[in-house]
């Protein structure tokens, strides 16, 4: 009895160290498996940042049309004013040294549902710096204040900007939506 629990313990340490050999042999496999699915990871965030590289070469100019999404936008024309005058209404500038920046954008719904654009939508970016659009209400209709588009059709008005009376070569960020997860980038030189 007592040669039989010997050769029972003995059995056992054995059985213990085929499962760790077997474990180790297992863990390099996986090893393997995870430097191929790092290696996959590696060639994923190269295609990412080939593509986030596309979308800087997407970058339009003042003219040419520029789709984000269902939404086609084009810079018409680009001035500077000290002051925006409505009938009985006039705009001007708050800051010291600063104009109104005037981009005329025509905004075209190539989806098939309404859009509404108002002109929170557009962004002026000079390198990191972000300018908001300043909101004009005016009898005349001019310019962007949660405008209806309908599907295949497009309108055309203003969003205006008050910058630095000497900056220039700003870029116009434009979004489709509240949340801005579809944006592009016009350049207004």
């Amino acid at each position: 009895m007592k040669k039989f629990f010997k050769m029972g313990c003995l059995g056992f340490i054995v059985l213990v160290a085929i499962f760790i050999i077997i474990a180790i042999f297992t863990s390099n496999g996986d090893d393997k498996s995870n430097n191929a699915n790092n290696s996959k990871n590696s060639a994923d965030t190269v295609e990412k940042k080939d593509a986030s590289k596309e979308k800087v070469k997407k970058l339009k100019k003042k003219g040419e049309e520029l789709q984000v999404g269902d939404v086609v936008f084009k810079v018409n024309k680009v001035t500077t004013t000290k002051e925006i005058k409505d009938n009985f209404l006039s705009y001007s500038p708050s800051a010291d040294g600063s104009v109104f920046l005037v981009v005329n954008v025509t905004v075209k719904n190539v989806g098939k549902e309404m859009i509404t654009t108002d002109s929170s939508f557009f962004q002026l970016l000079k390198g990191e710096v972000e300018y908001n659009p300043s909101t004009l209400i005016t009898t005349k209709g001019d310019y962007f204040l949660y405008e209806g588009i309908n599907p295949g059709l497009a309108q055309t008005g203003n969003v205006v900007f008050e910058i630095p009376e000497d900056m220039k070569d700003f870029v116009l960020n434009v979004q489709t939506g509240f949340w801005g997860t579809e944006q592009g980038q016009i350049e207004l030189k």
